[in-house]
């Protein structure tokens, strides 16, 4: 198993919330098969010795009305093992050459062991770390697999700030999401040549996120009021732990369906730039500047599903969706039309 391998695997779950070392422990007692195109990985209704995870290739995934569904790379770091079901429920088949672990599942008890060991840990720890246990309680973390959780504390870098330091600058680039362990910071925001304090933020807060999920530079600059502790995560760690798990995409089909068969109340929102001229709104949406979406959140319904629109460069749709489903809301991001 070559470097390369055993990082796509580190980053798969339930891989990535284990310590380096269990990692290396676990991963040894798996293989790494290369399959040509045409071969089958398994078939639909057997029962399965191992647990298989697609590290590089494309599947064929055939069910019982012999209908195909691919399974990427993609999918793998959204679902994990593919389809670990006893008996199989799809037959697997490479659609081009691919590399697959394949591991007992005897061995995913041992796996679980640790989990929970790890989580035992983090809870204990809750009684000596207050931001943890505000971080948790948070809505956002009711989208958050608990492996991500685990993976996230682990991941997480510490940087040390001195009363007065600027820790991010409105306009540069972002780079990391903080969350803030110890201490507290206020949130400036420059416009018109006008700086205003718009928020200010303790231990189990976070902040840098809007960046991060938008590809927009910083909108605020950050300054530590107190001395602070922070946990940084990188723009690809923060991606994969906390935006994927939280970002889902909802067609105007399934909308349609939704309302249909359980009488879902969906409204379409639509987020616009500052810059742009205001949309004209459809009989069915509700339109806002992205700007503003923050400070009114709070007043949207929580008995609503919302349906997000917008530029999707910078990923404005997306940033929308996080920060409704962050405050507790249940928001998608609506697929675009069709060209």
């Amino acid at each position: 198993m070559d470097d390369s391998q055993l990082r796509i695997l580190k980053g798969l779950s339930p891989f990535s919330a284990l310590s380096d070392t269990d990692f290396t422990k676990i991963a040894a007692r798996g293989e790494i098969k290369h399959q040509p195109a045409g071969a089958l990985i398994f078939k639909r209704f057997s029962h399965d010795a191992d647990s298989h995870w697609l590290l590089t290739g494309r599947l064929n995934l055939v069910n019982d009305a012999f209908e195909n569904r691919p399974f990427t790379e993609t999918d793998s770091q959204t679902y994990g093992a593919v389809d670990d079901f006893q008996p199989h429920t799809v037959s697997a088949v490479c659609e081009e050459p691919c590399a697959v672990f394949a591991l007992p599942k005897a061995v995913q008890s041992e796996i679980e062991t640790l989990l929970e060991a790890a989580a035992s840990t983090a809870e204990n720890s809750l009684s000596t770390g207050n931001w943890m246990e505000r971080l948790l309680s948070t809505p956002l973390f009711e989208f958050i697999p608990p492996t991500n959780i685990q993976a996230l504390f682990k991941r997480f870098k510490t940087r040390q700030v001195t009363s007065g330091e600027i820790i991010i600058k409105q306009g540069d680039p972002g780079d990391f999401f903080y969350m803030i362990k110890t201490g507290a910071v206020s949130v400036h925001v420059e416009m018109n040549g006008k700086v205003n304090q718009v928020a200010k933020l303790t231990a189990g807060q976070s902040f840098g996120q809007d960046a991060l999920v938008s590809d927009l530079p910083r909108n605020a600059t950050v300054m530590a009021t107190a001395p602070c502790e922070l946990g940084m995560l990188t723009e690809a760690d923060f991606e994969d732990l906390l935006l994927n798990p939280v970002i889902e995409v909802i067609t105007p089909a399934e909308i349609e369906e939704s309302v249909r068969v359980h009488g879902t109340q969906v409204q379409i929102l639509n987020l616009y730039q500052p810059d742009e001229p205001q949309p004209e709104p459809a009989a069915d949406e509700l339109a806002i500047p992205f700007m503003a979406l923050r400070n009114h959140i709070h007043e949207l319904s929580t008995e609503i599903v919302y349906a997000v629109r917008g530029p999707a460069s910078p990923k404005i749709n997306l940033l929308g969706a996080y920060l409704l489903n962050e405050a507790g809301h249940t928001a998608y991001v609506l697929a675009a039309d069709p060209a």
